[in-house]
C-alpha cells in the first residue's frame, strides 16, 4: 500500500464532516457560507479593486470560493479532498453559482492559466514540511499574473508558545511543528517522540518567522495584521502580498 502524504488525511476528516451533515470545515450551515468573518477581512484587502480571476487554494467545500464568486470574480478552487470537492460542486449547483472545483495537490499542480488573485483558505498552516511550503509558494508564483495579489490567512503563535498546550495528544516542537497522535489506520509516516507515535499536523510559526518565510520565498508584504481570538489564545496572521 502506498503511504499517503500527511495532508491527504484531510480526505478522511472531510468524510466524517459530511457524514455528520456538515457542509464546511467550520461546520457552518448552508445559509451561513457567505457570512464567515474571514470574508469581511478579505473584502478589506480587495479594497474596491477589480479582480477577474481568482484561485482559491485549500478551498474545501468552497466557503471562500463562493464569496469570491458573489463579488463577480471568476473562481477556481483546489483541494486535496475529493469529498470536499464533491460537496463544493453540490453546493454550487444548489446555490446556482458557477465555480470550477478541482481535486488536486496545492503543492503540485499546473493549470494552463494565471490569476490576478490567489487566496489561501487556511491552507498554509496545514503544510508542515518546509519542502511542501516552498512548493506551495512556487505554485503561487507560477500561477500569479504580473501584478497579481495573494491573500494569506494562517495560524501563528508567540515565539516558543504551544498554542495547543491544553491538548495532550499534540506535541509542539521548537521548529513550530505541531505533531498529532492518531489511530493506527492512518496510512502515513509516523515519527516517534517520547515513545509515542505522531504524524505532522500543523506548522505554526511566530509572527517574525512567518514574515521571514514569505519574504524568503520571493514575495513582498504590502500590508498585514494579526487577529487575536476573544479568549486571546489563538492568533491568525493575515497578509496581502505580491
Amino acid at each position: 500500500m502506498v503511504m499517503k502524504k500527511y495532508y491527504e488525511l484531510h480526505e478522511e476528516f472531510w468524510q466524517g464532516l459530511i457524514e455528520k451533515g456538515h457542509v464546511s470545515w467550520d461546520k457552518e450551515s448552508e445559509k451561513d457560507l457567505l457570512l464567515r468573518e474571514r470574508n469581511s477581512i478579505l473584502l478589506k484587502y480587495l479594497d474596491g479593486r477589480k479582480f477577474y480571476n481568482a484561485l482559491d487554494l485549500g478551498c474545501g467545500s468552497g466557503s471562500q470560493s463562493f464569496y469570491l464568486s458573489s463579488l463577480g470574480i471568476n473562481c477556481l478552487g483546489i483541494d486535496i479532498s475529493q469529498t470536499a470537492i464533491n460537496e463544493g460542486k453540490r453546493l454550487a449547483n444548489k446555490l446556482d453559482m458557477h465555480i470550477e472545483f478541482v481535486c488536486g495537490d496545492a503543492c503540485d499542480f499546473n493549470l494552463d492559466k494565471k490569476f490576478d488573485l490567489i487566496t489561501d483558505s487556511c491552507l498554509l498552516h496545514c503544510l508542515v514540511l518546509e519542502e511542501d511550503r516552498s512548493k506551495f509558494f512556487d505554485r503561487i508564483k507560477a500561477h500569479l499574473t504580473k501584478d497579481g495579489k495573494t491573500f494569506i490567512y494562517t495560524m501563528i503563535t508567540d515565539e516558543g508558545v504551544n498554542p495547543f498546550d491544553e491538548l495532550d495528544y499534540f506535541h509542539f516542537d521548537k521548529d513550530g511543528i505541531l505533531w498529532s497522535e492518531g489511530p493506527d489506520r492512518f496510512n502515513v509516516e509516523w515519527t516517534i517522540i517520547n515513545n509515542k507515535k505522531y504524524f505532522p499536523h500543523r506548522r505554526v510559526y511566530s509572527l517574525e518567522k512567518q514574515k521571514e518565510e514569505i519574504i524568503t520565498n520571493g514575495f513582498k508584504i504590502l500590508s498585514d495584521e494579526v487577529l487575536i481570538s476573544d479568549d486571546c489564545r489563538n492568533k491568525t496572521y493575515v497578509a496581502w502580498i505580491e
